[in-house]
């Protein structure tokens, strides 16, 4: 074992090697103390949640303190990008600094390595994009170690495809029960995991560690002596997406019409397929007409066996469509879904729980829950629970955090952040805007976008809730701004997008999903962070599905307990994205006067770091000369 020194807040002093080692290393004192409470709680086994502000350098903070341990520790973060990101950024420059660090293994989710069974059988059904990229295949499994879906020799254009037609979710995956169990890429790498003295993985993989486990995969998280997971704040809403499935009415037209139309050629050589859609159809609107009968709150209890005969015609139409698939129709997006409904009724009637039919639109939705969070019950584990994000509180209050993760008990601690918002921003809402349902909305919003981008000399990221609202921006800002567009669409990518907004510093970044968190752009290609509306989930959305049903249980608001929290969280990523360093400056703009009309408004603006409120475009104007922000003429 490497020899250490005594703490790793030696290496957060005045003293440290990272002084002459570390790329732009300083002493942070916020830094230092978020270090010394990981530290802590590691060495004491205290469960705790902190909130650590964008700027103060919490990666180096958590990771210094984990590697110097004698523990075994998971560490999880967002997703695969920022996986990588740890694992090729903070985590190599550490190791070329500081040798002595121990090692640490990486681990993605099952679907990012080769599943052998699926592959055998896309061969023996005679799948036509296996065929035809049958040479690159075969090259990449004799070259490939780790079996991951990145490794075979095909171009970018094709790694979506290759991931659909060759790897399998947590969901999907037959553990012990598969033929290649024993050659599985993703058992060895599971294997070589639960071996790791610093192992890091994603969320997703860390709440499907329960069902892995469950099939043989062996688990991770009982080796573990502790469990480090940053950005933590994404937890409420992926547990409950997690552990939530749903069959809405609205996608099962959407479906059968997709099958009909891909199909129908067929239907003479496979005459149960028509029958069997027009027999599922016929069943689905019994059962809505039944459902919305009884439904006088909106809120209907349904047995799941009650639902067996359901589960039956889905079961027969797998067979029927996987034998249409042998035909070379393009159903395979199809045949997914179509799993995906039959493992909900499947695990629902298994399990003999009661599912949740929500009848209060015109698409009936059935909602099942499973509760399987890994960290439910901390006493119940051996690992010790330590969770980090800029963006944990609520109304200065942890209690979203810790109902949602059902951890009334955990201790948390707040940092003050070293970035001085009231120098270094502004914050403007229009109050001349109509209300975002107003149909006039989004032209008077893209007005004041571009009467911004007139004047500010620096780059504006443009933040939205919806594909739909980024698309009207789009056609409203197209011949009216001589700076360059660039528009995050389905299909596009992320980190070529990012690059491009980097080296263009008088560009305009549409975005969604993603781009609201999880951006790290520094200096003059960031001035300006606009966001059009306060970023409430929709009604329809599976996650204000289950937390209606959830605010039932629990006697909680639906609005103000679930729907304003989630909202809050994400809003403060949003902001979060202007300010990355002591250097930068610029003007936070948003396009939703309910912050100033409506009384949850002041939830929001409470949330904020002490900003400067503009109450005219003049005092931008002013803003803008006084940090030199003004664009030239």
């Amino acid at each position: 074992m490497p020899t250490h020194p005594a703490s790793s807040l030696t290496y957060f002093s005045d003293a440290s090697p990272l002084r002459e080692s570390w790329p732009g290393f300083t002493v942070r004192t916020e830094q230092r103390a978020l270090a010394e409470a990981v530290e802590n709680a590691l060495s004491q086994r205290q469960p705790m949640a902190l909130e650590a502000p964008t700027g103060t350098g919490k990666t180096l903070a958590y990771l210094l303190p984990v590697l110097m341990h004698s523990q075994r520790i998971i560490i999880s973060v967002g997703n695969r990008t920022l996986q990588d990101h740890l694992w090729w950024g903070e985590y190599q420059k550490l190791r070329s600094c500081l040798p002595q660090v121990r090692p640490l293994t990486v681990l993605k989710g099952c679907e990012n390595y080769i599943c052998r069974w699926k592959l055998d059988e896309q061969l023996q059904t005679g799948e036509r994009w296996v065929a035809e990229n049958w040479q690159a295949i075969s090259i990449g499994l004799q070259q490939t170690r780790s079996g991951e879906i990145n490794t075979l020799p095909l171009p970018d254009a094709e790694r979506a495809i290759a991931t659909q037609q060759l790897t399998v979710t947590a969901d999907q995956c037959l553990g012990q029960r598969c033929t290649q169990f024993g050659n599985c890429y993703f058992q060895q790498a599971r294997t070589r995991a639960a071996q790791a003295e610093v192992l890091l993985i994603n969320h997703t993989l860390l709440l499907s560690d329960n069902r892995l486990f469950e099939k043989g995969m062996g688990a991770l998280l009982p080796v573990a002596d502790a469990v480090v997971v940053d950005e933590a704040h994404q937890l409420p809403d992926l547990l409950v997406r997690f552990n939530t499935d749903m069959l809405d009415g609205y996608r099962l037209q959407r479906w059968l019409r997709q099958v009909r139309s891909a199909c129908k050629e067929y239907f003479g050589l496979f005459p149960t397929l028509k029958s069997g859609l027009n027999q599922l159809e016929s069943m689905w609107e019994k059962i809505s007409h039944q459902l919305h009968q009884s439904g006088e709150d909106n809120l209907v209890q349904v047995a799941a066996v009650s639902l067996l005969p359901l589960l039956k015609l889905l079961m027969s139409l797998d067979v029927v469509l996987r034998q249409v698939q042998t035909a070379h129709a393009g159903i395979q997006s199809q045949l997914e879904q179509l799993q995906a409904w039959r493992s909900v009724l499947g695990h629902a009637i298994a399990e003999e729980t009661v599912l949740q039919a929500d009848t209060g639109g015109r698409w009936l939705r059935l909602i099942a829950g499973r509760v399987q969070s890994p960290f439910a019950n901390l006493a119940a584990t051996s690992a010790n629970w330590i969770f980090i994000s800029a963006t944990l509180a609520v109304d200065n209050s942890f209690t979203w955090f810790k109902r949602i993760l059902d951890l009334p008990q955990l201790q948390v601690q707040r940092f003050a952040g070293e970035l001085d918002y009231a120098r270094q921003a502004m914050l403007w809402i229009p109050e001349s805007l109509p209300e975002p349902t107003d149909e006039a909305f989004m032209s008077a919003w893209i007005e004041q976008v571009l009467t911004v981008a007139r004047d500010l000399d620096g780059g504006m990221l443009l933040l939205f809730s919806s594909h739909e609202a980024l698309q009207n921006a789009a056609q409203l800002l197209q011949g009216r701004t001589d700076r360059q567009l660039l528009i995050h669409l389905p299909g596009s990518h992320r980190q070529q997008l990012l690059q491009q907004f980097r080296q263009n510093d008088q560009s305009l970044l549409l975005g969604t999903g993603s781009f609201w968190e999880g951006i790290d752009v520094s200096g003059a290609a960031l001035r300006c962070i606009a966001i059009d509306k306060l970023p409430f989930t929709p009604p329809d959305d599976i996650l204000a599905l289950a937390w209606k049903f959830m605010a039932a249980k629990q006697g909680q608001h639906l609005f103000n307990d679930y729907m304003v929290p989630q909202a809050i969280t994400r809003f403060r990523q949003g902001i979060g994205r202007l300010l990355r360093s002591s250097d930068d400056r610029g003007l936070i703009l948003v396009g939703d006067t309910r912050l100033l009309r409506k009384p949850y408004g002041q939830r929001f603006l409470s949330s904020l770091p002490p900003v400067p409120v503009a109450t005219s475009f003049a005092a931008v104007q002013a803003f803008f000369r006084e940090q030199g922000l003004l664009r030239p003429d």
